[in-house]
């Protein structure tokens, strides 16, 4: 599969508008939006959660073990906590179980019909403060690739590139450049980058994770990084209330930087190329415009069409230029999620899917969205999800349990 079907940006124009609540709240829900929910669709999981999803890197990979069938046998300490699934291919993914002060991994390349064990790997947590629920306080982590595993262990940052198997000290491990070569992919995240609080790329042919070693082009956090389908990077940055953008056309070499107007916060940031991105905003009010740039980031005019209000959404464009969207709808306690559809460059919203599980995980990557169904797996979570690049085709993917 090229890049380019990979991350299926062909648009002109994003749009799009949905009610959000402030960025400072965003921000304080946003490490919740990591796990799974286990609780029926009833409770009200994931309200106002937003958080990073992780990259579509390289092409999916098979694995040595072909698992279990239908997912991995979990120990009797991992029944009823959460997990986290990341896609990483079309037919593969990794999903993360919190056990107190474990991490434990599993994955799979044929679509869920078989993963590995959670017991293959894991990551035991050497300075790990159990939190509330049992999950780890100062325990994060970052899926960046299919066998790319990176975990902040109370600020030590450590390393997997072979499944979670083994583990080294990232510092030392991921290989600092000038600009990431051209066979690495950069890694994609959005709202809360877990453990990644830098641009990193992989590269999957050679098992390499990269930093770039020049000046970071904010001094903010980092907040997501999107890369177009022509190597183009773009990537947002806040703390607090304050929020900036950033491209870079040359691979993280050197960037084009902005800050949001004063009184609005910056939600998303994505790129087409290296001239056309877009850039979702944040008024005082609450309300939130799409604007869009076509100059690299240096002028910008909202464009867009109204979206359904609701306390979740995600956003991505599929491989034939459609816009796909996931959203709530319903009252509080009753929510269903949907996915939604432009295919006219966000003019107008059509229902692609509906009826689907409210989760707190996200449920888009680069040219992939995906809706949870409604059946429950032996935890009460979500057994499968559906997995589309148009909204007009969807394939099953079942999920671990």
């Amino acid at each position: 599969m090229s890049d380019r079907e990979f991350s299926g940006f062909e648009v002109d124009t994003i749009a799009g508008a949905v009610r959000q609540p402030p960025l400072d709240e965003l921000r304080a829900l946003a490490r919740s939006r990591r796990h799974r929910s286990v609780a029926l669709a009833a409770t009200a999981l994931a309200l106002l959660a937003v958080v990073a999803v992780a990259p579509l890197v390289a092409p999916p990979e098979r694995f040595e073990s072909a698992g279990r069938p239908h997912g991995p046998s979990p120990s009797p300490t991992l029944l009823g906590n959460p997990g986290d699934f990341t896609l990483t291919g079309p037919d593969s993914g990794v999903d993360v179980r919190v056990d107190g002060c474990v991490l434990r991994f599993a994955h799979t390349g044929d679509g869920g019909r078989t993963w590995s064990d959670w017991n293959e790997a894991r990551y035991q947590a050497t300075r790990c403060q159990p939190g509330p629920g049992g999950q780890a306080g100062n325990l994060d982590y970052s899926v960046l690739g299919d066998r790319f595993y990176l975990v902040d262990d109370g600020g030590l940052l450590r390393l997997s590139t072979d499944h979670g198997r083994t583990w080294r000290d990232a510092s030392r491990a991921i290989v600092g450049v000038r600009a990431f070569p051209a066979t690495a992919r950069p890694v994609f995240c959005q709202y809360d980058c877990g453990a990644m609080d830098e641009p990193l790329a992989v590269d999957s042919s050679t098992g390499n994770v990269y930093r770039l070693t020049g000046k970071q082009p904010s001094p903010l956090e980092l907040f997501s990084l999107y890369p177009a389908s022509d190597g183009t990077i773009w990537a947002a940055y806040r703390t607090g209330s304050t929020t900036a953008g950033a491209r870079s056309i040359d691979r993280g070499a050197t960037w084009e930087t902005w800050t949001t107007p004063a009184g609005t916060s910056l939600l998303a940031l994505v790129g087409g190329d290296g001239r056309a991105g877009y850039q979702l905003v944040s008024a005082a009010d609450g309300s939130v415009t799409l604007a869009r740039s076509t100059d690299g980031g240096r002028n910008w005019s909202t464009t867009g069409a109204d979206l359904p209000t609701g306390p979740h959404w995600d956003l991505t464009v599929g491989v034939d230029g459609s816009l796909l969207a996931v959203t709530q709808t319903g009252p509080e306690g009753n929510r269903m999620a949907e996915v939604l559809v432009s295919r006219d460059n966000g003019g107008s919203f059509t229902l692609a899917r509906g009826k689907g599980r409210p989760v707190g995980s996200a449920s888009v990557a680069p040219g992939y969205a995906w809706l949870f169904d409604r059946y429950d797996g032996s935890n009460g979570e979500p057994d499968h999800f559906v997995l589309t690049r148009d909204g007009r085709s969807w394939n099953q993917f079942q999920l671990a349990f």
